[in-house]
């Protein structure tokens, strides 16, 4: 019983020091940090993505507002100034800006899902290899 926990402790600590030792060849330390700076330069393309989509998304919102303020003041000259067909218009339009902006945001979380299972598989592959 004593030889077979010793050969199991034996055996654990060679494999320990075999990823150590393999975690810390050059040439394979070279290649894991490709990879992680490949894995960087992608994040670094979605986040810019990202930022350039909420950028066009406040313009396109601004601009709606320019447009409803325009809207609004030539209605108001134009039709008496009334202002229960203006709010229901308004609201109308805001209705409309709601569900793009839900769509969008459902768009969103749908890829944010879809990178958080390609992050886990990620991980998972490289606990399976030993590096992390």
């Amino acid at each position: 019983m004593k030889t077979l926990f010793k050969t199991i402790a034996f055996v654990f600590a060679l494999v320990l020091t075999a990823n150590y030792a393999s975690a810390q060849h050059p040439q394979k330390r070279k290649v894991l940090d490709k990879k992680e700076d490949r894995r960087d330069r992608k994040e670094d393309v979605k986040d810019r993505a990202e930022d350039r989509r909420d950028t066009a998304e406040d313009r396109r919102d601004r601009a709606e507002d320019i447009r409803d303020k325009r809207e609004d003041k030539w209605d108001a000259a134009h039709n008496g100034g009334r202002k229960d067909r203006l709010e229901d218009i308004r609201d109308r339009k805001e209705d409309v800006r709601d569900a793009r902006e839900d769509k969008r945001d459902r768009m969103e979380d749908k890829r944010d899902r879809k990178e958080d299972v390609k992050d886990r598989k990620e991980d998972r592959k490289d606990r399976r290899r030993g590096s992390y």
